[in-house]
């Protein structure tokens, strides 16, 4: 079978990151027909943002990727390149089974790919010219902050021996002014570890958001050493009020949740469906609803494909809630909401109960076969 792309049927050539394998993500599969922009197809947190805009820019302007020869008859990949197209038509022919509002979890992939917000620790050498030196470990317990959260940070001299003496200090600054100091505890099951209480943030002024530094001062063996990490402080415009109960419509599961806003728009819900007798992490949900009034409902669908993919009928919880007001005029700032509540019970059904209805992502069915062509 030809692997070849005659030159005037190629739309363009651009790279887009996918499991960390590039992808040609804008061809013609026959004179009649062009096959969407990956962008169309993967869910978002597969894809940010500014890899959509580097696609958008790209189709203008082709250019050839390793792998790529650009010959007289069209273009040609070498055998690494359609290794590639073969393991990224994987990926589109799994996505394809399920909406991208509704998508089964992998755990290994939980951290990465569907708890964006989660804090990773700063860790460096407290020499930074000397790798072997102790390092330094500061870590927020979250990165979104929203009034009234408690701030709690993280800190640890690791490689330093236990016998030698150790002190920490931390302190919240924004724009060169200090807005608080840490109490520091030293914590009880290790050496140089030590738990910095900011206690709750409360700040009036904020009308978006602002972005505040904890910086934080280790002192041992004679010497004294300053490390940075930032977060974001958030002002609110909406709130989840609560979590209904679950109800089966035909292939999908139902779970409203009500909310209030003070700006009527657009809102997104993002939430993780979880095992509740095991805490399995099993679906990954989202909601987009035009929020006309001060409040509202939108509703999380979880399919059967992706339930019986994960594995379990329930009893479930609802964790990971983030709400949003997506942009629009006049700031076109995406602006955010509060979620008091860490996890809301959710019903589970026998499977039997569901309409047993497959699910075909059209459009990433197309890709994947014309991938799987191109590899061949």
């Amino acid at each position: 079978m030809s692997n070849s792309l005659n030159p005037i049927k190629l739309g363009a050539i651009s790279v887009l990151g996918i499991c960390g394998i590039g992808i040609i993500s804008s061809f013609v599969i026959n004179e009649n027909h062009t096959v969407p922009l990956a962008e169309e197809v993967l869910v978002e947190q597969t894809q940010p943002k500014q890899l959509q805009e580097t696609a958008s820019a790209q189709t203008t302007s082709p250019q050839l990727l390793p792998g790529v020869e650009k010959t007289e008859e069209g273009f040609k990949f070498d055998d690494e390149m359609k290794m590639k197209l073969q393991k990224i038509s994987e990926a589109y022919d799994a996505q394809a089974q399920y909406p991208s509002f509704s998508t089964p979890i992998n755990p290994d992939e939980l951290a990465s790919k569907y708890l964006p917000d989660i804090p990773i620790a700063n860790e460096l050498p407290a020499k930074l010219t000397d790798p072997n030196s102790p390092t330094l470990s500061i870590k927020p317990n979250q990165l979104r902050f929203f009034y009234g959260d408690h701030l709690v940070v993280d800190a640890e001299i690791s490689g330093l021996s236990e016998d030698e003496n150790s002190a920490v200090s931390a302190r919240l600054v924004s724009n060169g002014e200090t807005l608080a100091h840490a109490t520091v505890i030293a914590k009880e099951d290790g050496a140089h570890q030590y738990q910095l209480d900011f206690s709750e943030l409360r700040f009036d002024d904020v009308e978006w958001k602002r972005e505040l530094t904890i910086d934080t001062e280790f002192q041992f063996l004679g010497e004294t050493y300053q490390r940075g990490t930032s977060i974001e402080y958030l002002a609110t415009v909406a709130q989840v009020e609560q979590v209904a109960p679950s109800e089966i419509h035909d292939e999908y599961l139902h779970i409203p949740v009500y909310i209030s806003t003070e700006k009527p728009g657009y809102h997104r819900l993002r939430a993780n469906l979880y095992e509740s007798e095991t805490g399995r992490p099993l679906v990954n949900l989202r909601a987009e609803e035009q929020v006309n009034g001060r409040s509202g409902v939108l509703i999380l669908k979880a399919h059967i494909a992706a339930l019986k993919e994960a594995g379990s009928e329930g009893p479930y919880e609802l964790k990971d809630i983030s709400l949003q007001r997506l942009p629009s005029k006049p700031d076109f700032i995406t602006e955010f909401g509060r979620v008091d509540q860490d996890a809301y019970d959710v019903e589970g059904y026998n499977f039997s109960e569901y309409l047993d209805k497959p699910y075909v992502n059209e459009k990433a069915q197309r890709i994947a076969n014309e991938l799987r062509r191109l590899g061949s």
